[in-house]
């Protein structure tokens, strides 16, 4: 049972990092999405703000006030899609600078506020890589040894209550 159990611990390091040597490429395919999106809601925003720039001194809000205001039902109706192009491309213009910053502030990012489509969209397209940059060999050691740690606190708890205590 004890060779067992040091493979078992073996394969969970291997995993580790096997998994940990893929996070870096991950997260610069997470940002790259967002990138992405960030730039076609620029792109679809863009002849909106050029026309509240001409005529409301760059505000969009005034714009799409003026939309609303107008008693023509097409420019009335025309003022909702304006509205969500434009919270959607400040809620990506706001995503893509929290992410220009290092690694690890990305990775934090992400964590804790990643958009979840973004993330699904990443990890249905995600494509492995092995790269063996620096990066990727610590993101890998911290995984395997994570995995490992893991591992042993697990057993330790399911088999420590089974324990025999010698005489």
């Amino acid at each position: 049972m004890n060779k067992i159990n040091h493979y078992l611990s073996m394969l969970c390091f291997a995993l580790g990092i096997m998994l940990g040597v893929q996070l870096p490429n991950w997260v610069n395919q997470y940002v790259q999405r967002v990138d992405a999106h960030f730039r076609e809601a620029e792109l679809a925003i863009a002849p909106y703000q050029l026309l509240a720039d001409q005529l409301f001194d760059g505000s969009m809000q005034a714009l799409i006030d003026k939309h609303l205001q107008s008693l023509e039902p097409l420019f009335k109706r025309e003022a909702e899609p304006i509205r969500a192009q434009y919270q959607r491309w400040q809620y990506l213009q706001k995503l893509h600078q929290q992410l220009q910053g290092n690694f690890w502030r990305q990775l934090q990012h992400i964590a804790l506020h990643a958009d979840q489509a973004i993330v699904n969209e990443t990890l249905e397209s995600y494509q492995a890589t092995v790269p063996l940059n620096r990066l990727a060999i610590i993101c890998g050691l911290l995984g395997g040894i994570l995995a490992s740690i893991l591992y042993e606190l697990v057993t330790a708890l399911l088999v420590s209550p089974f324990k025999t205590k010698k005489a």
